[in-house]
């Protein structure tokens, strides 16, 4: 379902996000998430002819709409980049991700993606797998091999 399907989904319910719609009208309408990792290359123009570049330019403009909009609708975006300047993400796109996460980084790199330099001061060389958001939470992430996930539960036992 695209998002202006939701959109008016929500509209003829007079709910104003997909939480309320859902309590609204009894229904379970499932969030979505687009996951693009290594964003930078799905957007880089370089090198590219105009009809390759006006189709990255069609889905640099999905992607700010659903930064914009998405959210209220229960789209949300998620990706991965390593240096996310303004040559990657346009302005449009990173000012609507309100939620940014730091891995180990110098001042310069923290500032560009959660807009202070913390990222650099509280993630030592030697912490591994710890991370900081633009909202100052320090956490560490876990690697789970893809094979744990699949048809078991934690407890290594089959899901029905």
């Amino acid at each position: 379902m695209a998002m202006e399907e939701r959109k008016l989904l929500l509209v003829d319910a007079g709910a104003p996000n997909i939480s309320e719609y859902n309590k609204k009208t009894g229904s379970d309408l499932s969030r979505i998430i687009v996951a693009c990792d290594e964003i930078a290359e799905v957007l880089d123009k370089t090198g590219l002819d105009k009809d390759q570049k006006a189709l990255i330019g069609q889905i640099e403009s999905k992607f700010s709409s659903i930064a914009r909009l998405g959210r209220a609708f229960g789209i949300h975006l998620m990706f991965a980049t390593q240096r996310p300047d303004a040559d990657v993400l346009k302005g449009q796109i990173k000012n609507n991700i309100g939620y940014r996460i730091c891995g180990r980084a110098d001042k310069v790199l923290s500032q560009i993606i959660l807009d202070n330099s913390e990222g650099a001061e509280k993630i030592s060389p030697n912490d591994q797998g710890m991370f900081l958001t633009n909202t100052g939470v320090l956490f560490k992430a876990y690697y789970v091999e893809d094979d744990c996930l699949e048809g078991g539960d934690l407890d290594g036992e089959a899901s029905d």
